[in-house]
């Protein structure tokens, strides 16, 4: 992808806007999705066009019903509400083998958590988790995974390229070059670190029509870093641009303070989220840019989020007070304690919006 598509300048304000786009990016799914935070706690029952909800935290209590996938990472200061991804089609949910599983139309939800207590093979163990995903992806009838979400306890433990986090991009990426993806057919996708003790987890979203990868043009493609970053790189897409009867919808993969293939600012939080949100919204208008979206007369924002791993807690008051200064429109905010894939880094935010039709 060019280089010089989106420049912005070293120290240019940042104002996040979610604006509309008005051109088809790829096959149009007739199921919508949208994404909204639970009102009136984990009891809330579910309505029948929820294809799953996340909830977040170590410790379950009463056991999570079939489509609640559990993500053992904690928030930080008040209990983070449940995240629900809605679908106007009918869903059915149950379990196949291991995973859970839920379905609906045109999207395809799967969970799966592994005890690690035995020590296993992490490259492996990674290897083995994705072929029985994207198998059964591929016999339900939904073969394009579009985004994927990874939680394992000790990201960077191990030297070199044992660490846990390059041991799982290597057992990825062997699975996934089994099922013929490549670079630009990666899911979007996030990886955190989690506590010690807790289980690896992965949920993922699948469709049954491919959907369009976007890139940053202020980074090199994470399946395209040199090899100081391990033998294999890193096999995600940095958002993915779902085109449903309704609109579009923008799922942005976890992003860093990274320009290039380097960590910027070191040891400065604020300075971070700064780059981090400058890397959101040239995906953004990379996406504009690439279904020959024209500008719309006012931002749009609607049902859009933004999650916040920070790697120490004590930081998240900082971090919050800039994306506020800098943030156009007012998102849902969620700060959860997590470890970033590069130890130098101390926040990662994952983002999704709406983008409506225009219909004028």
């Amino acid at each position: 992808m060019p280089e010089s598509v989106v420049r912005m300048p070293a120290r240019c304000p940042v104002r996040i806007t979610f604006a509309k786009i008005m051109a088809v990016t790829a096959t149009s799914l007739e199921s919508n999705l949208s994404v909204r935070r639970a009102i009136g706690g984990p009891e809330t029952s579910p309505s029948s066009n929820e294809l799953f909800r996340f909830r977040f935290g170590k410790e379950p209590g009463e056991k999570d019903r079939g489509n609640v996938f559990r993500l053992h990472i904690d928030s930080i200061g008040a209990p983070a509400p449940d995240e629900i991804w809605l679908t106007n089609s009918a869903v059915n949910s149950g379990t196949a083998g291991e995973f859970v599983i839920a379905q609906c139309d045109d999207y395809l939800a799967v969970h799966l958590q592994v005890d690690l207590g035995h020590e296993p093979d992490f490259k492996d163990l990674t290897t083995q988790v994705y072929r029985e995903l994207l198998q059964l992806a591929e016999q339900r009838g939904y073969p394009n995974l579009i985004r994927a979400w990874h939680y394992f306890p000790g990201i960077h433990s191990g030297k070199g390229d044992l660490e846990s986090y390059r041991q799982f991009t290597a057992g990825r990426a062997q699975a996934f070059d089994e099922f013929f993806y490549r670079g630009e057919t990666f899911p979007a996708g996030t990886a955190i670190g989690t506590d010690q003790g807790t289980p690896f987890t992965i949920s993922a979203l699948a469709t049954r029509d491919p959907c369009r990868m976007i890139e940053n043009p202020r980074q090199i493609s994470a399946y395209r870093y040199p090899r100081e970053y391990g033998p294999i790189s890193p096999s995600f897409s940095r958002a993915v641009v779902v085109d449903s009867t309704s609109g579009y919808r923008i799922l942005m993969s976890g992003t860093a303070s990274i320009v290039g293939h380097r960590s910027m600012h070191p040891d400065d939080p604020a300075q971070q989220t700064i780059e981090t949100l400058r890397n959101l919204d040239a995906l953004i208008q990379q996406a504009r840019l690439e279904t020959r979206t024209t500008p719309s007369s006012g931002p749009i924002l609607t049902d859009g989020y933004l999650r916040i791993y920070v790697r120490q807690a004590a930081q998240t008051e900082e971090i919050e007070e800039v994306l506020r200064r800098h943030l156009a429109d007012d998102p849902s905010l969620v700060f959860l304690r997590g470890d970033i894939c590069r130890r130098e880094l101390l926040l990662e935010i994952e983002a999704a919006g709406t983008f409506p039709r225009d219909h004028s």
